[in-house]
């Protein structure tokens, strides 16, 4: 199963009602999400003719002016370590609560892929995020390239649901 798979079964349980893609490519994965959304936004430097809210520019560039919330963001824009981590923060404080976030790129299943024309050095987050604090993080070993998916700390619909007395310990 590849990537746009994966993202289709997961919309289509979350329902989201604002996604983000960062990163475009050729628009598969974001046209297969596309049907499961209310808002589809995408974001990448090259001009790819797609239906939804396009921005062709840079994911910085889009950030500084983007100020809504998201309830699912995939990242697949530049695939350095650097690039990669900023999105993710970026994207992170705009997530809305219940929302998620997927990761390409992040597991390669051979060394030829780290060029960065495909996965580059965005492995290196997966060891960085896993010590962090305040989310949750599952690396797939999606296809070749691999896929992970990050939420917020105690961030499910139990701990969301405020006042439920069947709740309280």
């Amino acid at each position: 199963m590849r990537h746009p798979e994966v993202l289709t079964c997961i919309a289509s349980i979350y329902e989201p009602h604002t996604y983000l893609e960062l990163g475009l490519h050729d628009g598969e994965t974001f046209n297969a999400v596309r049907p499961f959304v209310k808002r589809a936004i995408g974001v990448d430097i090259k001009e790819v003719s797609l239906n939804g809210e396009i921005h062709c520019c840079t994911t910085d560039d889009f950030f500084k002016s983007f100020e809504d919330g998201v309830d699912m963001v995939f990242i697949d824009a530049d695939h350095r370590y650097e690039s990669a981590m900023k999105d993710l923060e970026n994207s992170l404080s705009r997530l809305n609560n219940g929302g998620i976030i997927l990761i390409h790129d992040i597991d390669p299943d051979r060394d030829e892929l780290f060029d960065f024309g495909y996965c580059g050095d965005s492995y290196r987050l997966v060891d960085e995020l896993e010590k962090r604090e305040d989310i949750n993080i599952t690396t797939l070993p999606v296809y070749k390239e691999g896929l992970c998916i990050i939420t917020k700390k105690q961030d499910t619909r139990v701990h969301r649901r405020k006042g439920d007395e069947r709740l309280v310990s």
